[in-house]
């Protein structure tokens, strides 16, 4: 994997590029001087579990004939105070439409986060990782 990081704007504005071109844009929180004018590297840490479990949760789904119409996962994270910051929680709220049976659905989150999602594997294992899940 090669990932090519340029600053774009001043102070703390940078950009990421991966080697197809695709882009992703974050910044340093307003509190040290950012500008809101992309993702926090922590936000993106967070977004990029979400992510991950998502791909591995609906690869499963699929494999299992289910295509949920509606998927979204809110993230509430909280951090330590003090510098440095890290987690010490991350709790996911996955939200699917009532095509999804919850117990296969619940299944694929826990083979996600235990076996299969390299950002979850990859994470302080001191971090509590927890979810809950919500029909619409």
């Amino acid at each position: 994997m090669k990932i090519e990081l340029n600053r774009i704007e001043e102070p703390y504005v940078f950009q990421l590029k991966n080697e197809t071109g695709a882009l992703c844009t974050f910044d340093a929180n307003a509190a040290l001087g950012g500008k809101n004018k992309g993702l926090t590297p922590m936000q993106l840490l967070a977004g990029s579990l979400a992510g991950c479990m998502s791909i591995d949760i609906v690869l499963i789904l699929q494999k299992q004939k289910i295509n949920p119409k509606v998927y979204q996962i809110e993230i509430d994270a909280k951090r330590k105070e003090g510098t440095p910051s890290p987690f010490e929680s991350i709790h996911l709220m996955f939200q699917v439409d009532g095509s999804v049976p919850l117990d296969k659905l619940e299944r694929a989150i826990l083979l996600s986060k235990e076996k299969y999602c390299s950002v979850s594997l990859s994470l302080n294992p001191n971090i509590k990782i927890s979810h809950e899940i919500k029909v619409t």
